[in-house]
């Protein structure tokens, strides 16, 4: 059996995450478990029954994160004594607080995993004692597919937390003025559904497929925009999505909230933005080689851990 950890179904953004694991498992037998707080404790009775002859998937989403420390805490336990693999998991670093996790602590639970990937490089240099192999960016990338054709307008995706209100204000004002003098309709989304609602999660998704480019302070509207082929601008306020873009080859097309003013700039050079197309096919062929090497870990096949 394979238990699958993951935050919640309430932001599309994780559930994207372990959607894309999920679709690289496809046909394996699984039980989703949650580890945002309010599900730490269920979920800890459920992985009390896992045994040596099953293996738990922790992924994708910002688990590297103060919020999770509960979840990770509670599970040092299990980890003793579980086979599991951790898998496009990142930090969460905010540029105005700390947000990051005891370091100790999460490098102690990964030295023990069987095969640990996590989706960038600021999370690998954080847990520099474990010598991770390269990152691979977020699995939610293989559940995301390519447009065939563009639609038209702006997507304002938004982080009120990271971004905070002027920049969201400002983001706002210039992605609406944007749009209409353009011909574009403007949109907006902050990545939020009600809990367990595929149907919600598929008409936010739809405002991104009849969108052409997207303005994002939340790192997943800044994924879902590339891996679908829409030009991005982001907006950050999370040391992740400058980690993300610059994995993706889009680094000059980060402003930081500081810089909030320059998005019209940015805006008017939008179609000179290079496509990172190839880098999403590389991606996705990587991710598929982790799903391959969990399946030979279920059939017991020989394995190095990948951090040796």
């Amino acid at each position: 059996m394979i238990y699958h950890v993951y935050a919640n179904r309430s932001n599309i953004g994780d559930w994207l995450s372990a959607k894309g694991i999920q679709k690289l498992l496809h046909r394996l037998p699984l039980q989703e478990c949650l580890c945002d707080a309010p599900f730490v404790e269920e979920t800890m009775k459920i992985l009390s029954k896992a045994t040596q002859h099953d293996l738990i998937v922790i992924g994708g989403g910002g688990l590297i994160m103060d919020y999770f420390v509960p979840f990770w805490k509670a599970f040092k336990s299990i980890a003793d004594r579980v086979p599991f693999v951790i898998w496009g998991i990142g930090c969460c670093d905010l540029k105005r607080e700390g947000t990051l996790p005891p370091v100790a602590l999460i490098e102690e639970i990964v030295q023990k995993s069987k095969l640990c990937i996590v989706r960038d490089e600021l999370s690998r240099s954080f847990l520099s004692n474990c010598n991770l192999p390269d990152p691979i960016p977020c699995p939610s990338i293989n559940y995301i597919e390519l447009l065939p054709q563009h639609g038209n307008g702006i997507l304002h995706v938004a982080n009120y937390t990271t971004a905070g209100e002027i920049a969201y204000n400002t983001m706002r004002e210039i992605s609406q003025n944007f749009a209409e003098s353009t011909g574009g309709l403007y949109r907006e989304t902050n990545n939020r559904i009600e809990r367990d609602s595929e149907k919600e999660m598929e008409h936010v998704l739809l405002r991104y497929k009849k969108s052409e480019l997207v303005v994002s302070s939340a790192l997943h509207g800044c994924i879902i925009g590339v891996a679908m082929g829409l030009k991005v601008i982001a907006v950050s306020g999370d040391r992740k999505v400058d980690a993300f873009m610059e994995a993706v080859g889009l680094k000059d097309w980060v402003l930081d909230v500081g810089q909030i003013e320059k998005i019209s700039e940015y805006l008017t050079r939008i179609s000179f933005q290079i496509s990172p197309k190839q880098r999403i096919v590389g991606i996705k062929e990587k991710n598929r080689g982790i799903a391959y090497n969990i399946r030979s870990l279920l059939l017991e096949a020989p394995i190095e851990k990948q951090f040796q």
